[in-house]
């Protein structure tokens, strides 16, 4: 009997332990799991009980703000300026989530961030809630209106960055939606517009211009062109013979139109956007040549921003033959890219073959206005010497005066840009532009892209240069 006694015992004493240790681990490891689930509804009442802080443009506008609604889930968040800024401040509903800055701020803007005052720590010791931090942009609020009115209801992107430090000036996406409409306040059927916008076949939750992936066409001959004048492989003097279509092994290379523009120099090709010459620009470089320089500009990895991007794509050089290599230097085969990462290809260009971390939270500010966090310019690496990035602008420059891109010109502005038209089966081509402005000393680089647009100098470009007129205008 007391041996079955001593068994019982020594069984309840190790399930104690074993009770013991698993609450020990709950309570130290499993506390902040517990806390951040997501069907953690105690969690959800006592972040909307704090007054998150504003998220302001650079120009001062209030694009998010919280308001009391008296109810369970008490601060509740406020869009005034409606869908223009959506595809980046994103959304806060304690029904649908988290979007955008929002979420990746979330922290910040509940004043918990990891750069606290000492009054901010003060209060969460006494259980006070006092209100969070604010956000400062680099977007100017005028700009960005004046890219969504220029890109209209077409769908596509508008990117906008200053050369040398990478801050976002402007960052439009196409279609877009009202965030207001997610948020449960006024008797709003939130559900409903979360299923009409997971309907709608234009995808507007999808952020095209740091997300979508296209093939750039003729405008990655920037990058083609850069490869070939760094190494020396072509001068802008380079005779090439275009009758309108090249014979790849048996695969052909054809002119938009199929324009035969004869003997052209390498300098002119870039002005007429020659597919035949940039197909032989390519085939001489090589995969692993053009690969390594796409890599430069920033191809093959996620930029790094303050919101998730989309990684574009040269394709993997091991497996290329010359045709591929011939399709790839015009901008298609497998090369996609987003129109964050061709506006860095400009912005690498007109910065003297310097890219610069692209950035759009500028300041971190506490609810007194004291800087907690301020964002300063972070290189990312040297694409091209600055000599080639010299010759590349004169050659763009060209292009906008007198060859694709003269949509974009400018009275009295230097203006450097490249078209691209991207072939896409089945549909009409993708229309891209890519520019800096002004030349000398360019203070905004820009790529445009219009899905299924067609012709890159007809459509992307006049939108590209409404975008620069209204630039220059606020400097």
């Amino acid at each position: 009997m007391n041996k079955h006694i001593r068994n019982l015992l020594t069984l309840l004493v190790i399930l104690f332990l074993v009770l013991v240790a698993n609450l020990s681990r709950i309570q130290i490891f499993g506390a902040d799991e517990l806390k951040n689930h997501s069907a953690n509804k105690r969690r959800m009442v006592d972040e909307y009980a704090i007054e998150k802080g504003e998220i302001l443009s650079a120009d001062g506008k209030v694009l998010a703000r919280s308001v009391d609604t008296g109810s369970t889930y008490k601060y509740q968040r406020e869009y005034p300026m409606g869908d223009l800024f959506e595809n980046l401040v994103g959304y806060d509903s304690w029904r649908h989530g988290r979007t955008g800055l929002e979420e990746e701020y979330n922290q910040e803007l509940l004043g918990r961030g990891k750069k606290r005052t000492v009054e901010s720590l003060a209060s969460q010791l006494l259980g006070k809630r006092g209100k969070g931090n604010s956000l400062v942009l680099t977007v100017d609020s005028r700009l960005q209106a004046k890219a969504a009115e220029a890109l209209g209801d077409r769908k596509g992107a508008v990117v906008a960055l200053e050369p040398l430090t990478g801050a976002v000036l402007a960052m439009v996406t196409s279609p877009r939606f009202d965030p207001n409409g997610l948020v449960p306040l006024g008797g709003r059927d939130t559900q409903a517009y979360m299923n009409a916008l997971n309907a709608d076949e234009r995808h507007p939750f999808i952020d095209r211009s740091r997300m979508g992936l296209y093939p750039p066409g003729s405008s990655f001959k920037v990058v083609v062109a850069a490869a070939a004048l760094d190494q020396s492989v072509f001068s802008t003097d380079s005779s090439f013979d275009c009758r309108g279509k090249l014979d790849v092994h048996g695969y052909t290379i054809h002119e938009f139109g199929d324009k035969a523009h004869g003997h052209v120099s390498f300098s002119e090709a870039l002005v007429v956007s020659c597919n035949v010459a940039f197909a032989q620009i390519g085939i001489s470089l090589g995969a692993h040549a053009l690969a390594d320089y796409a890599r430069l500009f920033g191809f093959g990895k996620a930029i790094p921003f303050d919101l998730p991007t989309g990684e574009s794509s040269f394709g993997n050089p091991d497996e290329m033959d010359e045709v591929a290599v011939a399709a790839s230097s015009i901008g298609q085969a497998r090369v996609v890219a987003t129109p964050l990462e061709m506006a860095l290809v400009a912005e690498a260009v007109s910065s003297g073959g310097e890219l610069a971390k692209p950035y759009l939270v500028q300041e971190v500010k506490d609810s007194s206005g004291k800087i907690l966090q301020e964002t300063s310019p972070t290189p990312l690496g040297t694409a091209i010497e600055e000599r080639t990035a010299e010759t590349l602008t004169e050659m763009m420059v060209e292009v906008v005066e007198k060859g694709t891109g003269r949509s974009a010109r400018i009275g009295g502005v230097g203006v450097a840009g490249k078209t691209g038209t991207a072939e896409v089966a089945g549909a009409k081509p993708h229309s891209w532009f890519i520019c800096f402005a002004p030349v000398p000393n360019p203070e905004i680089a820009i790529a445009v892209l219009v899905e299924n647009g067609g012709e890159g100098g007809k459509a992307a470009a006049p939108i590209a240069r409404e975008v620069l007129v209204e630039a220059l205008s606020l400097k």
